[in-house]
C-alpha cells in the first residue's frame, strides 16, 4: 500500500510539472501570436487608412494623397483595429449558456499616436517624391515613347530635332512646325486671382519672383540640352518640368481641354502674377530680354551685317554709333522673334541667314542725328522701329513656344515650380470640386505608434 501510495504521488508530481511546462508553452505561443496578429492588425488598419486617398486627386495629376488629422487618423485606426482585437476565434457551443466568444489571446488596444507633420503634400520634397513615382511609373509603364509624347503631343518636335542644318534634311518642314496653320491657343477670358483670403491660403502665399536674373547667362551661352541628353540624364529636375508640361496648360501649342482657374499655367509657375495676361506679358518680356544679346552677338559676328551697321554710322557721320545701331537692330528682331513664337512658329536659339526675319536695317531701324552748336554731329539716337506686323525669316525651324517654356522651367528654383504648381492643383480644385480644397490638409503618410496588450509597435505608413 505504502509503494502505491509513493508512485501516485511521484506520478502527481511529474504531471504537475508538465502541466506548468504545457501552461508556460501555450502562453509563450499565445504571446507569440498575438504579437504576430497584432501586427499584421495594425499594418492593415494603417493601409486602410492609405486607401482612402482622393480619387479626384490621383485621376487628374497623378498624385496619392488622404484628407485628415491626426486625432481624425488616429481615431480611425483605433477603429479599424478594435473591431479585429474584439473577436479573435469564431463562436463556439458552452452548452445550457448558448453560442459564446472563446478570445485565447486577449488582445487590448490602449493607446495610439499618429504623427502627420513629415508627409504633408505641402511639403516640397514629399510632393516632389510623389510627381517623381508618377513619372517614374508612367515611364516604366510606356517607356521612352511616353516622355517623347509630351514633347510632340502639341504638334511639336522635341528640342533640337528641328534646328538643323539648312541644307539637305534640314530644307524640309521640321517635324511639327505650324506653317500657315493657325496656332492653336488657351481660349477663354483671362482670369485674374482677386480674393485676398483665396491668395493667402495659396501653398506660395501669392510670391512673385522679379525675373530671370543672373541665370539668363546660362541659356546665352549653354542653351537648351538636346532631347537624348536630358533623357539619359533623369534628374528631379527634369522630371518635374515634364510632369509641368503635360499636367498644366500654357498660351501656345496646348490640347487639355481641363476646367482650369488660369488658362497660362506655365506661365503662372514661372512668374507668379495674379493675372494671366501679365504672366503672358512677363514670358514676352523675358523671351525678349534673352534674344537681344543672342541677336547682337550674330549682328556683330555676321561680316555682311556688320559691314552694313559700319557703312550706316559712317553716313550718319557718326562711327561710333554703330554699336547704338546694331543693339537697335537686334532689339527689332527681337521684337519680330516674340511675334513669330507666339504666332505658332520657331525660332531659332542661335540665329544664321536662313533664319533671320529683318535683312533690311533701315526698315528696321530708325536713326536720328544729334548735333552740336556749330552744326556737327556728335551722336546718332538709334531705337527699333515699332510695328505690328510679323515677318517670317526665309527658314522656319528651332524652338518652339514650349520649348523656350521648358527653358525657363529649367532655370526655375525647385521651390518656386513646386510651390505654385500646388497653387495651380488647389485653385482648380476648389473651382471645379471642392470649395474647400486645401493642399494642406492631404497627407501621403503617416507614423503610428500603438500600444496593444502592454507592448509597443511602431510603423510608417504611406504610397
Amino acid at each position: 500500500m505504502n509503494k502505491k501510495g509513493s508512485v501516485a504521488v511521484f506520478l502527481t508530481s511529474i504531471l504537475t510539472t508538465m502541466i506548468i511546462v504545457s501552461i508556460v508553452f501555450v502562453q509563450a505561443a499565445s504571446s507569440i501570436c498575438g504579437a504576430s496578429y497584432a501586427d499584421a492588425v495594425l499594418e492593415l488598419s494603417g493601409r486602410s487608412v492609405l486607401s482612402e486617398f482622393d480619387r479626384r486627386l490621383k485621376d487628374e495629376y497623378g498624385l496619392f494623397a488622404f484628407y485628415g488629422q491626426e486625432d481624425t487618423v488616429a481615431s480611425d485606426i483605433r477603429m479599424y483595429a478594435s473591431a479585429s482585437f474584439s473577436k479573435t476565434y469564431p463562436q463556439e457551443y458552452w452548452g445550457d449558456g448558448g453560442w459564446g466568444t472563446v478570445d485565447l489571446l486577449k488582445l487590448k488596444l490602449q493607446r495610439t499616436k499618429v504623427n502627420m507633420a513629415a508627409y504633408s503634400l505641402m511639403d516640397v520634397d514629399v510632393f516632389e517624391k510623389q510627381i517623381e513615382d508618377y513619372m517614374g511609373f508612367m515611364l516604366a509603364e510606356k517607356g521612352i515613347d511616353f516622355i517623347r509624347s509630351m514633347w510632340e503631343k502639341s504638334g511639336e518636335a522635341p528640342a533640337g530635332e528641328g534646328e538643323k542644318s539648312p541644307t539637305g534634311e534640314g530644307d524640309k518642314e521640321p517635324v511639327g512646325a505650324q506653317g500657315d496653320k493657325e496656332p492653336q491657343r488657351v481660349q477663354g477670358e483671362q482670369k485674374e486671382l482677386k480674393n485676398k483670403v483665396e491668395i493667402s491660403s495659396l501653398p506660395s502665399q501669392g510670391n512673385v519672383r522679379s525675373g530671370i536674373g543672373s541665370n539668363i547667362v546660362a541659356i546665352v551661352e549653354g542653351g537648351l540640352p538636346q532631347m537624348d541628353d536630358i533623357l539619359k540624364d533623369g534628374t528631379k529636375d527634369f522630371m518635374v518640368n515634364e510632369y509641368i508640361m503635360s499636367n498644366f496648360k500654357y498660351y501656345i501649342g496646348d490640347k487639355k481641354v481641363r476646367d482650369t482657374f488660369f488658362y497660362n499655367e506655365v506661365e503662372y509657375i514661372l512668374f507668379g502674377k495674379l493675372k494671366d495676361k501679365e504672366n503672358l506679358d512677363r514670358f514676352k518680356f523675358e523671351f525678349r530680354l534673352m534674344r537681344v544679346p543672342l541677336n547682337f552677338a550674330y549682328v556683330w559676328s555676321d561680316h555682311k551685317m556688320r559691314t552694313t551697321v559700319l557703312t550706316l554710322a559712317e553716313a550718319l557721320g557718326c562711327p561710333a554709333a554703330a554699336g547704338a545701331i546694331a543693339l537697335a537692330w537686334a532689339t527689332a528682331e527681337a521684337e519680330n522673334d516674340v511675334r513669330l513664337l507666339t504666332n505658332g512658329k520657331r525660332v531659332s536659339l542661335l540665329k544664321d541667314q536662313n533664319t533671320w526675319a529683318l535683312v533690311n536695317l533701315k526698315s528696321a531701324v530708325r536713326t536720328t542725328r544729334i548735333k552740336d552748336d556749330d552744326g556737327e554731329v556728335v551722336d546718332v539716337y538709334a531705337t527699333e522701329k515699332k510695328t505690328s506686323k510679323c515677318i517670317d525669316p526665309p527658314k522656319s525651324y528651332g524652338l518652339s513656344y514650349s520649348d523656350y517654356l521648358r527653358m525657363f522651367l529649367f532655370i526655375e528654383k525647385r521651390e518656386t515650380k513646386l510651390m505654385r504648381a500646388m497653387d495651380l492643383i488647389q485653385l482648380n480644385f476648389r473651382k471645379t470640386y471642392y470649395g474647400d480644397f486645401l493642399i494642406k490638409d492631404h497627407y501621403t503618410g503617416f507614423s503610428l505608434e500603438a500600444v496593444v496588450s502592454g507592448k509597443k509597435y511602431q510603423y510608417e505608413q504611406k504610397y
